[in-house]
């Protein structure tokens, strides 16, 4: 369920600086056009709870560093969470989750409207992009990336790198056993800290979403990658790709406001009875290949929408 805030333009306006983009020629339209793309405020936030055999939060932390008006208002959000009760041999009791939230703040008359753009759970923390970077430093097999093989690498379009604006994709692939590809979708992308008219912006991010695609449906990953989906012999995963125009200049937006131009998410055939793996641009740190597992525990039906 949605949870709307408050916040002043202040606090969110000071990344919204004006820029230009190169005019794209016309490319072909790889996703479904759901519409122009919108500008969007995004910030993920990373924690742990703990919640009763009633489904109520007991307990909360949150890890991303946050300004305390912003921690106070995520503090809100989760306490407002009911659960499913989870079960130890057919009885309710106390269990932990980690979570990862990725808040939206759009532009309103009175400042910005605050609202809980996705929450995902998991058994394991969820990690920021330079945690995400030191654990593969650490642990290179399948940490971040389970790619064995690629084609030629997505190209960045000339006119957003000379702009110095970055940019992401986030593909969704269904695998097979043996690693191969056999269908991937783009799930969503996004131009970051511009503004431009809606039209050149969108043409610019379908240039992305065409090259990556092609990317992705080449891979070849390690056997048995991904995670099982119920009833199906194929595994499924994730690929966000971030270009990063200005070396040197983080992308993420774990615990920062980030302003983004993005479409539309696009939900692949394979997850459409499963919200639980609805993930868009906005919900990854950095680029590599995630395994997206169901979420561990549930939401309570009447909080359990999808954002």
């Amino acid at each position: 369920m949605a949870k709307r805030l408050r916040m002043t333009a202040f606090a969110l306006a000071l990344l919204a600086g004006p820029a230009l983009v190169t005019q794209a020629r016309e490319p072909e339209l790889v996703t479904n056009n759901h519409g122009l793309t919108e500008s969007v405020m995004t910030m993920r936030v990373r924690g742990d709870l703990v919640f009763g055999p009633d489904g109520v939060v007991k307990e909360q932390h949150i890890a991303t560093k946050l300004d305390p008006k912003v921690a106070e208002n995520v503090g809100k959000i989760i306490s407002s969470w009911k659960f499913q009760p989870y079960l130890q041999d057919g009885v309710a009791v106390n269990a932990k989750t980690y979570f990862q939230l990725t808040l939206a703040a759009r532009p309103s008359a009175s400042g910005y409207d605050i609202s809980l753009d996705n929450r995902r759970f998991s058994d394991q923390p969820y990690l920021s992009e330079e945690e995400l970077l030191r654990e593969e430093k650490n642990h290179p097999k399948c940490v971040m990336d389970c790619i064995v093989s690629q084609p030629r690498l997505p190209s960045y379009p000339a006119g957003l790198f000379r702009a110095n604006v970055s940019g992401a994709v986030m593909v969704h692939l269904y695998l097979n056993p043996d690693g191969s590809v056999a269908d991937a979708v783009i799930a969503q992308s996004s131009l970051y800290n511009i503004r431009g008219r809606d039209k050149l912006l969108d043409d610019a991010r379908k240039l992305l979403e065409r090259d990556v695609l092609r990317f992705a449906r080449g891979l070849k990953l390690a056997p048995a990658s991904g995670s099982p989906l119920v009833g199906d012999n194929h595994l499924v995963g994730a690929l966000p790709i971030v270009f990063n125009a200005r070396e040197g200049v983080p992308t993420d937006n774990d615990g920062k406001w980030r302003l983004e131009q993005r479409g539309m998410r696009n939900i692949a055939p394979w997850f459409v009875n499963d919200p639980d793996r609805w993930i868009g641009v906005s919900d990854a740190a950095g680029s590599g290949f995630v395994a997206m597992k169901g979420d561990q525990v549930k939401l309570a039906a009447s909080d359990a929408k999808a954002p």
